[in-house]
């Protein structure tokens, strides 16, 4: 395409605390060829990336990520801060194209610079060959990391930041940090009943079958109350009509099809009270029309809908899609990274001021959800050293309404006074073994 007529930009701007990570990052790969960058989901670490693209054109440029997914997304943002500019030096490569390529003898590629994105997946048994190979062929090459984490938790919780950068971090950002000082908005986090119906049944069953007549009538009594603040919990539509005002996009992490399908056919009773229209779309690896579900999902601008997109096993990372006011957890999991990527689909440092966390399966209780409140007051405290208080977000903005709060002190008072043999394990636990967790 000619350019003849078309104004060139001079250089890629970066939000503030992305400059002054790329500065560091340049700094140290002038002296070490190998630097990471581990930022939040949501701070825009991508456009380090591109920025480093931009500033070294001449250079050959092997950008590699988890999926084709991520790679479009990327790709679409910076067609927007750049529509005129093409960058000619990037070539992309997936990691499991390099696996495949490794595996078949034929991974001959040169680049001057390699970047990993989310670089904690390099560790990964099936996609490490690859990763390998290409560092193999180019041994003179900067590597560049990005990930908003570098550790695998379900991995021995190794350190990819020093297995493949030798520990050098260039530049490091809590998901505090960057609440309190307003470069990612903060959450208003809500659970709600979904999870506990089935282990509050199986409580039933075992008050049914206590010998003493008496001792049953007093346990019942208590059940019933349990019942009553369950159903409360589990009531969606009020809770949703509650929350869900002006909202219009919403991703939705589900934990399998089977499930998917069933949540999809609940949606309308869920958004009832809020939206009689509402679209459902469907991403997962078995939907042979989900990139074209995906597509219609960020094109859809009926502004009388509410905008569903559910999804399996996609979306979790790298993906950011404008307009998405909300995330609802249908996805159980103890995993900090996936619990943060899933949450990280609702922040963005151009986003929402106060986007909407729904948590149907007590993921917060799992992950620790006052260990992240008290993240917060640390990085306040000592953010407040650093810069003006009155310009720092303060813990308290970080709202956490926990609708099963009472549920779950009424349940393990009940749990407490049937003496379970398995009294040692916490109400949480048994919802998960009650659900074959």
């Amino acid at each position: 395409m000619s350019t003849k007529g078309i104004e060139m930009p001079n250089e890629l701007e970066l939000y503030p605390h992305n400059e002054k990570a790329y500065r560091k990052l340049l700094d140290m790969l002038s002296e070490t060829r190998r630097a990471c960058i581990i930022h939040p989901t949501g701070t825009g670490k991508a456009f380090i990336a591109y920025r480093y693209a931009f500033d070294h054109p001449k250079e050959r440029i092997l950008w590699m990520s988890p999926s084709t997914y991520i790679e479009q997304e990327q790709e679409a943002s910076i067609r927007r801060e750049l529509p005129n500019y093409e960058f000619k030096n990037i070539e992309r490569m997936t990691y499991q194209t390099a696996m495949h390529r490794a595996q078949k003898g034929n991974l001959d590629i040169h680049a001057d610079t390699v970047i990993f994105d989310e670089f904690h997946h390099t560790g990964a048994p099936q996609w490490s060959r690859g990763v390998e190979g290409v560092i193999e062929c180019n041994p003179d090459a900067n590597l560049i990391g990005l990930s908003a984490t570098s550790i695998r938790y379900s991995d021995s919780g190794r350190d990819m930041s020093d297995e493949l950068f030798d520990g050098h971090i260039a530049s490091y950002m809590s998901l505090t940090d960057c609440w309190v000082l307003g470069i990612l908005p903060v959450p208003t986090y809500v659970t709600a009943g979904y999870s506990i119906n089935g282990y509050i049944e199986d409580l039933g069953e075992r008050i049914a079958k206590e010998e003493s007549a008496g001792r049953r009538a007093e346990l019942l009594a208590d059940f019933n109350e349990l019942r009553d603040c369950a159903s409360r919990a589990a009531n969606l539509p009020a809770i949703f009509q509650k929350y869900f005002e002006g909202i219009e996009k919403v991703i939705v992490f589900c934990p399998n099809v089977f499930e998917l399908n069933e949540i999809e056919k609940m949606c309308p009773w869920w958004f009832s009270r809020v939206n009689g229209n509402v679209h459902t779309y469907v991403v997962h690896s078995s939907n042979p029309f989900g990139t074209s579900e995906y597509d219609g999902f960020k094109e859809d601008d009926d502004e009388t809908a509410i905008k569903l997109l559910l999804c399996v096993n996609q979306l979790n990372e790298g993906v950011h899609i404008k307009g998405v006011d909300a995330v609802i957890m249908v996805r159980r999991t103890s995993s900090p990274t996936i619990f943060y990527q899933q949450l990280g689909r609702a922040l963005t440092a151009a986003g929402n001021f106060e986007p909407l966390v729904i948590d149907l399966v007590d993921n917060f209780e799992m992950i620790g959800i006052e260990q992240i409140v008290s993240m917060m007051s640390e990085s306040y405290a000592r953010l407040s050293g650093e810069n003006d208080p009155e310009e720092l977000i303060p813990p308290s903005a970080f709202k956490v309404i926990d609708h099963e709060k009472d549920a779950r002190h009424l349940a393990k008072n009940l749990e407490r006074r049937l003496a379970l043999r398995s009294e040692k394990l916490t109400i949480d636990e048994k919802i998960a073994l009650w659900k074959g967790l």
